[in-house]
C-alpha cells in the first residue's frame, strides 16, 4: 500500500477498536482500499487486530509509539485543561452536534455559498467558499477535509473563519469522482487512496490560484489547515512547495519523506491530541524539518483527547480542547497572515 492508503486503512482499524464499526464493515473497508480480501486479511493480522470491537490497541502498523526525541520533547507543549474564551468569532460548540452546523450559512455575519474550483487539468473541483460580509480585503484559507470529504462539518469550519475575518474555501479532492455527495465511506476511502500525492498537491495549488484570483482575498495572506487526512495533506502541502505564510495541520501524519519541508517559508502550529500515539510518533521528524526551515513553529499537544477531537459530529469530540485548539488556531493565523 502506498502511505495514503495504509494511513485511511489504519483509520478504520482504530474506528473498529474504538466500537465505532463492526468487524464485517472493518474487513469491508480495508479490502476495498488494499484492493483484495487477501491483502486486507494480512494487513489485519499484521495489525493485530481482535475479534470483535473494543479489542487491545494494536500493534505494529496502526500503533506507533509516542515521539521520544530530545528535540520533540523540548518544544511540544501540554495544554492545560479549561474552556477557551470564544472571542468575537464563532467556536466549536459546549456539545456534539448531529448536523455540524455551528454557524448558519446564513448568519448575518458572513455570506457563503458553495464554488466551482478551477483545477489545473480543466476538472471542476467542488468548491464552498465563505468570507465576511462587510467589504474588504481579507487574508485567505484553505481547508482541506477529513477521509470522509467536503462534508457539512467542513463547510462549517469555513464558515467559522469567515466570522474571525478570513476567506475561506474547502474542495473535494475527489470532485472527479462525485465527491463526499455521491461516494460512501468505503468507496470513497478507496478512491481517495488511489490518489496520488502529488495530484492533490496540484489541486491544492489550483485552489490557492483560484482564491488569489477573488477581489475580495488578499493574495499575500494565504494560510492552510486540515484535519486527519486533511492535517496529512496540509504537511503533504508544504512538502511540495505549496507557497503559503502559515500552516496548522491538525492531527495530520508527516510524509514518509518530509525533506521537503525544510525549505517551507510558513510559520506552523501543529495541532495533536495526547491519546493519538500513531500520528503523534511523526511529530520528531516534523519538527526536525521545521527547524532546518528556520521558521516560526509550535507542536502543541491537547490532554485528553483522541484523534479527530475536534470534529463536533464525531463521537471522540472533546468540547473544552476543541475550542481551545480551535482559538489558538485563529489567533496563529491572526499573527502570521497580519
Amino acid at each position: 500500500m502506498n502511505e495514503i492508503q495504509r494511513y485511511l486503512a489504519e483509520e478504520h482499524v482504530e474506528d473498529f477498536n474504538d466500537g465505532l464499526i463492526s468487524r464485517r464493515e472493518l474487513i469491508r473497508r480495508v479490502t476495498l482500499i488494499t484492493g483484495s480480501g487477501v491483502a486486507a486479511a494480512a494487513f489485519l493480522a499484521a495489525c493485530g487486530v481482535g475479534g470483535s470491537p473494543g479489542a487491545p490497541a494494536p500493534t505494529g502498523a496502526t500503533a506507533a509509539p509516542s515521539p521520544t526525541s530530545a528535540a520533540a520533547a523540548a518544544t511540544v507543549i501540554s495544554v492545560p485543561q479549561g474552556q477557551a474564551p470564544s472571542g468575537a468569532y464563532a467556536t466549536p460548540p459546549a456539545q456534539p452536534t448531529t448536523d455540524g452546523v455551528t454557524v448558519r450559512p446564513d448568519d448575518q455575519r458572513i455570506t457563503a455559498a458553495h464554488a466551482e474550483v478551477p483545477a489545473a487539468d480543466g476538472a471542476k473541483l467542488i468548491g464552498y467558499l465563505s468570507r465576511p460580509r462587510a467589504d474588504g480585503r481579507y487574508p485567505g484559507i484553505l481547508v482541506i477535509h477529513e477521509n470522509r470529504g467536503l462534508l457539512e462539518h467542513i463547510k462549517d469550519v469555513t464558515r467559522r473563519l469567515a466570522t474571525a475575518g478570513f476567506a475561506a474555501v474547502a474542495v473535494d479532492l475527489l470532485s472527479r469522482e462525485g465527491g463526499a455527495a455521491k461516494l460512501e465511506q468505503g468507496a470513497y476511502n478507496q478512491a481517495l487512496g488511489n490518489r496520488a500525492i502529488p495530484d492533490m498537491v496540484k489541486d491544492v495549488q489550483s485552489t490557492f490560484d483560484f482564491l488569489k484570483a477573488q477581489s475580495f482575498v488578499d493574495g499575500a495572506k494565504l494560510g492552510m489547515t486540515g484535519f486527519c487526512f486533511g492535517g496529512g495533506m496540509t504537511w503533504h502541502a508544504l512538502n511540495g512547495g505549496v507557497d503559503v505564510k502559515a500552516a496548522v495541520p491538525f492531527y495530520g501524519p508527516g510524509p514518509s519523506d518530509p525533506s521537503g519541508i525544510a525549505s517551507t517559508k510558513a510559520a506552523v502550529l501543529g495541532v495533536y491530541a495526547e491519546q493519538d500515539t500513531r500520528v503523534n510518533a511523526s511529530m520528531g521528524a516534523m519538527e526536525e524539518q521545521l527547524k532546518k526551515a528556520g521558521v516560526t513553529y509550535e507542536l502543541k499537544v491537547y490532554p485528553g483527547v483522541n484523534h479527530a477531537f475536534h470534529n463536533d459530529t464525531g463521537t471522540r469530540y472533546g468540547a473544552d480542547q476543541a475550542r481551545q485548539a480551535w482559538v489558538d488556531t485563529v489567533e496563529f493565523f491572526k499573527k502570521h497572515l497580519a
